[in-house]
């Protein structure tokens, strides 16, 4: 099964691809905050070389920042293709991947809607506060919404990848490190 399945029945097909171009949109758009971010910090490195100090460019370079690290991770859930530790992993057998693969969607999904909560209730508090970003110039408000958004949209790349897991439609990428393991079995 490949990493963009996209097989099966036509609901699990139309979630496959919603979910997908959700991820790629995030992916995109996070790609996108990435040249700004390295326009604007460009630019900010010329400002202050003359001398000249913008109190608000700091708080939108960290705002960039935090957009782009957090939509970034969207599609690394749905593939699960975060950085791991898959020693224990490969020595298990296929069932018990499997096993493991529906606990870590399972841990995914909880933990994300649970962050995204707990972000949506800190942006509202933002948002009722007035509250300003540290240079007193800027809503502090836009940066605390990354929170509830990018969560939300990881919950929902777990949510998708669980269900995937589940009904067989996907399994998790095969890496190097893998096909080495597998090699090894087979030669012994």
């Amino acid at each position: 099964m490949s990493l963009h399945s996209g097989a099966g029945p036509g609901i699990f097909k139309a979630l496959d691809r919603s979910v997908d171009r959700v991820a790629l949109l995030a992916d995109q758009f996070s790609a996108f905050i990435c040249a700004v971010l390295i326009v604007v910090t460009t630019l900010a490195m010329i400002v202050y070389q003359f001398g000249i100090a913008i109190a608000w460019l700091d708080d939108v370079l960290r705002m960039l920042l935090i957009w782009f690290v957090y939509l970034g991770a969207v599609p690394l859930c749905l593939h699960n293709a975060h950085i791991s530790m898959d020693a224990l992993y490969l020595r298990l057998p296929k069932p018990a991947r499997k096993v493991v693969d529906i606990i870590i969607a399972l841990l995914g999904v909880g933990l994300c809607l649970f962050t995204a909560k707990i972000g949506f209730d800190s942006m509202r508090q933002q948002i009722a506060y007035g509250a300003l970003l540290p240079s007193g110039d800027l809503p502090a408000w836009p940066q605390y919404l990354a929170i509830p958004v990018s969560f939300g949209l990881m919950a929902v790349a777990y949510l998708s990848y669980l269900i995937s897991v589940i009904t067989g439609r996907r399994q998790r990428p095969i890496g190097e490190a893998e096909l080495q393991a597998e090699g090894t079995k087979a030669k012994c």
